[in-house]
């Protein structure tokens, strides 16, 4: 028969009828709300399928009528399934955004997708009714067939919405760093970076004091006259004979010696070279008590030892090591820049700047006496290491660079803690470090001579930030030089910029931090102004013989 209405399945006639089929899928889609991301919109699944099948039964019986004949439907109910699903899918995957946009499921999420789907169907049923109360609209087949898929379309756009969204969620800036107000420490890892004292036991006490008479016994036995005592002469004529094969030293007493080469050149009781003896501090027994519990700490607390390990490779006193220090100090002025230094380092590569968070010990001593500026003041000096910025094509300036910013962190850190810590540490950021920037094996060596002999027990920790494949190169080359308890105080922190902070956080304060480590620090190096309060300025010449007094560092 020609006008018969297209045969329709037994759940569609519920649908549209609101038979007991639909009120059953209700009911379930009910009872199952909460039991998944996508369970608090099921039943506007439902509907949006009820509501596409709805659209077509309507669709076709007024669009196929001709003369009040019916004619066949020009969709099969394979076509009316593929849509009952295609509906399905684009639910489900509106529900999926609906929950990325809703990291927390809540009720507000299933509110959010009942709008969505309502506003789609509603404006569906809007454009279908202006459709039929318009009579004499003539309407196309291919416009018939955009009709039936019009929800389709409707929610794929919705979805389409959420993708937007989801988009701009990602290119949003990133929320400022909540503060954080107390950091947990690993002191396992980060001890030697804040770390403030020097506890000896009484043997080791012994060992500090009876050292300190043998290096001033040592200073007086090695003044000798001039061409090397062939010929004799007056106290006051005699020279300090070099210890590592170079030429000797003007004569002076032992004090005047020690007193001329202060740490970053500093006139101050906290930054002497050799500290003084001070009765009301325990941890200063004798002259030179801290220094020289730094050798002795190196030397594994033995008064013979291997160390300097070039100079005394066969084994010597241990006051020849300091007193090796002192006459490298007179000749090498480690406090002391030229212009060529200052303009070698006019980017940077290495500078002082800030310190460490205090150890235990200075934290309860401000919780005692409610000091809580001497916490922000407290610590180990902090240098800044960026290889990256400068080349080596002059390995001595280089050095020497290097050596004075260490020696003026050292100076810092007494001056900050009263002459209590001299130690700093060390942020090696190796990011854009590559061949151009890599010193050879040989200045390696050198370099490491010159911090294992003359700075012992100075550094707190290396910490090494955008290790790359350039910088494990170096790295394998340095190691080897280094000693085991060396070792222990480099540490590799994280690359993705979360971590990193995270794990600087747990020695450095965040305004402490630069900015380009993720801290809050927007301090850029200016050459004039960092060395315009130097106190100690030679020219080129001055500098061009230390290799010639002390070839022992050539």
């Amino acid at each position: 028969m020609m006008g018969g209405a297209p045969p329709m399945t037994p759940d569609l006639t519920d649908e549209r009828n609101g038979g007991a089929g639909a009120k059953k899928r209700r009911k379930k889609s009910k009872s199952n709300n909460g039991n998944s991301n996508l369970n608090g919109a099921d039943n506007l699944i439902a509907d949006a399928a009820t509501e596409t099948s709805r659209t077509v039964v309507t669709s076709s019986a007024s669009s196929n009528g001709i003369n009040g004949v019916m004619t066949p439907p020009k969709t099969s109910s394979s076509k009316h399934l593929i849509q009952n699903m295609t509906c399905l899918l684009v639910g489900i995957i509106i529900g999926y955004f609906g929950h990325e946009l809703h990291p927390h499921p809540s009720k507000s999420l299933d509110e959010t997708k009942k709008r969505i789907f309502k506003s789609v169907l509603t404006k569906h049923r809007k454009k279908h009714e202006e459709i039929a109360k318009d009579s004499n609209a003539h309407v196309s087949a291919a416009s018939e067939e955009i009709d039936r898929v019009h929800p389709l379309r409707h929610i794929l756009e919705g979805a389409s919405v959420f993708v937007h969204v989801k988009k701009q969620k990602k290119k949003a800036p990133k929320k400022a760093h909540k503060e954080v107000a107390e950091i947990k420490v690993d002191w396992k890892k980060w001890k030697f970076g804040m770390t403030d004292d020097f506890q000896l036991n009484a043997e080791q006490t012994h060992l500090v004091k009876e050292l300190g008479q043998r290096v001033v016994s040592k200073a007086s036995s090695i003044r000798v006259c001039p061409n090397d005592g062939a010929e004799e002469c007056s106290e006051h004529e005699k020279q300090i004979a070099s210890l590592s094969g170079g030429t000797n030293l003007p004569g002076r007493s032992f004090i005047e010696r020690v007193d001329s080469v202060a740490w970053g050149g500093n006139d101050s009781d906290s930054t002497r070279w050799w500290p003084r003896k001070d009765a009301k501090d325990p941890n200063k027994l004798v002259e030179g008590g801290r220094l020289l519990a730094g050798y002795l700490k190196i030397m594994k607390y033995s008064l013979h030892s291997k160390f300097p390990h070039k100079l005394c490779e066969q084994g010597c006193d241990s006051e020849v090591s300091i007193l090796h220090t002192l006459e490298w100090r007179e000749k090498y002025k480690p406090w002391c820049v030229t212009p060529n230094t200052i303009q070698f380092n006019k980017n940077g590569f290495i500078y002082r700047r800030g310190n460490s968070r205090p150890g235990p010990r200075k934290r309860l001593e401000a919780e005692k006496t409610k000091d809580s500026e001497s916490l922000s003041s407290s610590g180990h000096s902090l240098l800044f290491y960026r290889p990256a910025v400068a080349t080596v094509e002059n390995p001595d300036l280089y050095g020497r660079v290097m050596l004075h910013a260490i020696d003026a962190a050292v100076a810092d850190s007494l001056l900050r803690n009263n002459g209590e810590i001299g130690r700093f540490n060390i942020i090696f950021d190796c990011k854009g470090f590559g061949s151009k920037n890599a010193p050879s094996l040989a200045n390696v060596k050198v370099l490491f001579r010159y911090l294992q002999d003359h700075f012992p027990d100075r550094l707190g920790v290396l910490v090494v930030a955008n290790l790359g494949g350039m910088a494990q190169m170096l790295m394998k080359m340095v190691l080897p030089f280094v000693t085991e308890d060396v070792r222990a105080k480099i540490h590799v922190i994280p690359n993705d910029d979360e971590g990193r902070r995270e794990m600087l956080l747990q020695f450095i304060d965040e305004d402490k931090i630069p900015t380009w480590l993720g801290g809050k620090d927007d301090y850029e190096f200016n050459a004039d102004e960092y060395y315009k309060n130097e106190k100690c300025v030679l020219s080129e010449d001055e500098v061009s013989h230390f290799l010639v007094d002390m070839p022992y560092h050539g």
